[in-house]
């Protein structure tokens, strides 16, 4: 793929500073390297569906995240970082490029990623590092622009739900380690196995007793066909294979960071782990099970933590953060220069402290619903774009967004309402600066999205 792109510079001004200020998307900018003093490799780890109360190192008592848990504490630890969006394709392209799920295009579909916008793998590239991306969902797939700034991008692994994949692909991020351990690289492994089908790991079964209908590996239409019909014991189960998913992955993720101190290159490293998104189990007593529909706490607040090359000790930024800020966050953390024009200090973030967390944070969804949702400290308004209406809810006191206290809070709520519409209207606006286009699928690979539930 080349990176050579016409000439010139796309500037925004938005409201509230809740856009990034420069699109940074065209070629001047692609070809100037960033500085590359006292740089460090990268290897950046992605866990798709993975919400963060589901790991001890946010506070979960099960114990499906030893490794993890073990690496956090050597991490910046975002505790409140919020996805732009509750699914993977535009979660991640915001996460790869700072940019807006709406503002590159994406609504109710997967689209083809524009080639413009910089993404967070050229950056590296373009500094003199070697870059390698290990996948394992179409979703994140070349065909859809996600090997931008890759020199291998293997998707070997992308072989749908019921595939167990993260021996694999730790395997592969030991091979490439070891490759080019002697040179700068940056390396991107996205797992997939918490994503449904949840399949039950016999060695971490953490409901062996349960004697109920459900089965591992059950897919998500049955699960949702079953849900307004489930007992206490039933979601029970849900969770723990959830877990069992969970904790596997936490296994070889474990053995990938074990390798790299083996072979001497451990404490040189930046390392990254975040999720995408989360996962919803009934917990408002609907049929939903899964993601993508809605922007409750269980789908966008996700695990989010960065080990600073050369540290050994970590620490908790506890003020809410947007993914919109992962890409500056993860240059910025490697040592290299974060490109001009991004109007979040990424240095700062890492830094910690009030002053560098974002006053709102947004998220939203037009896949299968069309919810948005804006947060402000503790407090969240959510509009519902179906059903008509707005809602606030107080996270302190309601984590579970289970009660609409707008009515008791007018002034606050009217603040925020006002803000999440001015909002909507910019991206409305800046929707068009990026060419958007579905992706060119065969027969074969629509069979098989219908099959895993993402198109009807």
């Amino acid at each position: 793929m080349t990176l050579a792109r016409g000439p010139g510079r796309l500037t925004i001004q938005t409201v509230a500073g809740l856009i990034v200020i420069s699109m940074l998307a065209v070629c001047g900018l692609h070809s100037g390297a960033a500085s590359a003093r006292d740089a460090s490799s990268v290897i950046l780890i992605i866990i798709d569906t993975v919400r963060a109360d589901h790991l001890g190192c946010y506070g979960y008592e099960r114990k499906t995240s030893p490794n993890i848990d073990a690496l956090s504490k050597e991490c910046v630890l975002f505790r409140n970082a919020i996805s732009p969006a509750p699914w993977t394709t535009p979660a991640i392209a915001s996460m790869f490029t700072g940019q807006f799920p709406r503002v590159l295009g994406y609504d109710a579909e997967a689209v083809v990623l524009d080639n413009k916008v910089l993404c967070m793998a050229e950056i590296f590239r373009n500094s003199g590092y070697a870059t390698a991306g290990v996948i394992s969902h179409i979703f994140v797939s070349a065909e859809l622009g996600f090997d931008q700034g890759f020199d291998s991008f293997d998707e070997e692994n992308a072989q749908g739900h019921g595939h167990i994949s993260s021996p694999s692909v730790t395997d592969q991020g030991i091979a490439f380690v070891n490759a080019h351990k002697e040179e700068k690289f940056f390396l991107f492994l996205h797992y997939f196995d918490p994503h449904c089908d949840y399949i039950l790991h016999e060695q971490y079964d953490f409901f062996p007793d349960y004697d109920g209908d459900l089965y591992s590996g059950q897919p998500i239409a049955d699960l949702r066909e079953a849900a307004r019909h489930m007992t206490a014991e039933d979601r029970r189960y849900l969770n723990a294979l959830y877990d069992s998913e969970i904790r596997f992955t936490d296994e070889h993720i474990g053995r990938l960071l074990r390798h790299l101190k083996d072979i001497g290159i451990y404490e040189d490293l930046a390392i990254v782990v975040a999720a995408d998104h989360g996962e919803a189990f009934v917990e408002r007593g609907d049929d939903w099970i899964g993601h993508t529909k809605n922007v409750y706490q269980e789908l966008v607040h996700v695990p989010f933590m960065i080990r600073l090359p050369g540290k050994g000790g970590g620490r908790s930024v506890d003020e809410k953060v947007s993914l919109l800020d992962f890409m500056p966050t993860v240059v910025a953390a490697s040592g290299l220069d974060v490109p001009e024009g991004y109007e979040h200090d990424a240095v700062n973030l890492l830094g910690g402290g009030p002053e560098s967390a974002r006053e709102f944070v947004l998220s939203e969804t037009g896949r299968w619903g069309k919810q948005q949702t804006l947060i402000s400290g503790d407090w969240k308004v959510t509009n519902d774009q179906i059903a008509g209406d707005t809602f606030l809810f107080d996270l302190a006191s309601d984590p579970g967004e289970l009660r609409d206290v707008a009515g008791e809070n007018d002034e606050v709520f009217r603040r925020l309402r006002a803000k999440l519409f001015e909002l909507d209207y910019d991206l409305r606006m800046l929707r068009s600066r990026f060419r958007v286009r579905a992706p060119k699928l065969s027969p074969q690979q629509v069979e098989k999205l219908k099959s895993l539930g993402y198109i009807r």
